[in-house]
């Protein structure tokens, strides 16, 4: 269920105030891999441990995609993130052709702070968005990991179990109500905060992790839900 607010404030208290935990996170999650030899259902019937995240194999594809289109590898980046590369949006994306110019002028590791507040109200991003909708099988959830594989720290991952965590303005879910490029804005605004650029840019320094700024976030708050479901780990501490 929600928790927290999604603004400025909270999201740096919250860093603050666990910074151990977000460290053993990370780590956690970019850490050892080991080759899944059974299904999830069949080592737990077997009680044995699956090692490692799918996940943290994001960046090893999305760094190698085309920067001017969506290829394969940005469908093995978003398939990393846990969903499901089925035939027909995966055929049916690489068969498009969408005009991705509008944020291919940026380099590859561009901070979402750095485009501009009006950046998300381009027209143009929401017909990018609004061509990956259109494809049969790519949700909201699909359609920001595919675009988080372009521009890691441009776009936000807009994942369920994340998005439970946090509530609206009104005190609904991001879940349950608000459009992706709205969480876009909100992430921006997170962003653009000292408090969580300086926190971040320090732990990503001194641990030398692979990820991108809004990545590590991203990792930080999934893990909560992880954590949560599978009673293993702690969880973050409120700041008030």
């Amino acid at each position: 269920s929600a928790l927290w607010e999604l603004s400025p404030k909270f999201v740096g208290s919250i860093l603050q105030k666990n910074e151990e935990l977000c460290v053993e996170r990370i780590s956690r999650y970019f850490g050892r891999f080991e080759s899944r030899l059974m299904t999830k259902a069949a080592a737990k019937k077997k009680d044995v441990n699956l090692i490692g995240f799918t996940g943290s194999f994001f960046e090893k594809y999305s760094e190698k995609s085309d920067p001017n289109c969506f290829d394969g590898n940005d469908v093995s980046a978003a398939i990393s993130l846990s969903i499901t590369g089925a035939s027909y949006w995966v055929a049916s994306l690489l068969n498009e052709e969408i005009d991705l110019s509008v944020f291919t002028k940026f380099e590859y590791g561009v901070c979402i702070s750095e485009v501009g507040i009006e950046f998300f109200d381009d027209p143009q991003i929401s017909k990018i968005y609004g061509q990956l909708k259109l494809l049969n099988g790519i949700s909201r959830v699909t359609a920001s990991k595919l675009l988080a594989s372009k521009r890691p720290n441009l776009f936000p991952i807009f994942d369920n179990d994340v998005s439970s965590l946090f509530l609206h303005s009104d005190g609904k879910s991001w879940q349950q109500k608000g459009s992706y490029l709205a969480w876009c804005k909100k992430w921006q605004e997170i962003a653009a905060d000292k408090t969580v650029s300086n926190f971040l840019a320090q732990l990503l320094k001194d641990k030398s992790f692979v990820c991108q700024p809004l990545r590590a976030l991203d990792v930080v708050f999934w893990l909560e839900g992880f954590d949560w479901e599978n009673g293993t780990g702690d969880l973050l501490s409120r700041p008030y």
